[in-house]
């Protein structure tokens, strides 16, 4: 755990995504803001994704080691112990064919092992190739995974909501994500990744 390099740590960076940056704010969410100017981002990260946390990635999600679940749970029980009773945890879905492959979905993994509740509110359709081999342009231009599933209107509408996901690199998912949930109507959308 020692190999990792804790966002909190870091003293220049930007404000609204924790990603080093000598501005307040990085050029990535001026960008952001030009396109969703109505949602107010804030992304929260616990540690950067250096040559460590690629690795555990590796073990933990391409190669299926699942008790490395485990490796956070305190960390993120205790990030997130203020915001139990006053928020709603939704992790980022995987498609089903990945579901299918690996067997698990790696986020709520992470956040079960933590004790964290969580809604399944979103469903990935999407049948394109994953992230990970695609460039950061491929990335900006992917088109909506998420819909919405039945029933989830009533359980957001007024809440504050915290989107999940493990890895946070362009933001892409993390916006589709949240403009899946705008028309639910939460009080707030704030997300969060175990790796930024």
């Amino acid at each position: 755990m020692n190999r990792l390099e804790p966002v909190s740590n870091k003293h220049d960076q930007c404000g609204t995504c924790c990603k080093p940056s000598k501005d307040k704010q990085c050029q990535d969410c001026l960008k952001w803001k030009k396109i969703y100017p109505d949602y107010d981002f804030k992304h929260r990260s616990l540690f950067y994704y250096n040559h460590f946390a690629k690795e555990y990635m590796e073990k933990y999600k391409i190669m299926g080691d699942c008790e490395l679940a485990l490796l956070f749970s305190s960390q993120l029980n205790n990030c997130f112990k203020s915001r139990l009773k006053d928020s709603v945890f939704i992790p980022i879905p995987i498609s089903g064919k990945s579901l299918t492959v690996r067997g698990f979905n790696q986020v709520e993994l992470l956040l079960e092992n933590a004790g964290i509740s969580y809604i399944r509110a979103l469903e990935n359709i999407s049948e394109e190739e994953k992230q990970a081999k695609k460039n950061k342009k491929e990335r900006m231009e992917m088109k909506q995974p998420f819909v919405l599933k039945n029933g989830v209107e009533s359980q957001l509408k007024g809440k504050n909501v915290i989107l999940v996901d493990d890895l946070y690199t362009t933001g892409r998912t993390l916006f589709h994500a949240a403009d899946s949930l705008k028309n639910c109507f939460p009080a707030s959308i704030k997300t969060f990744s175990l790796f930024r």
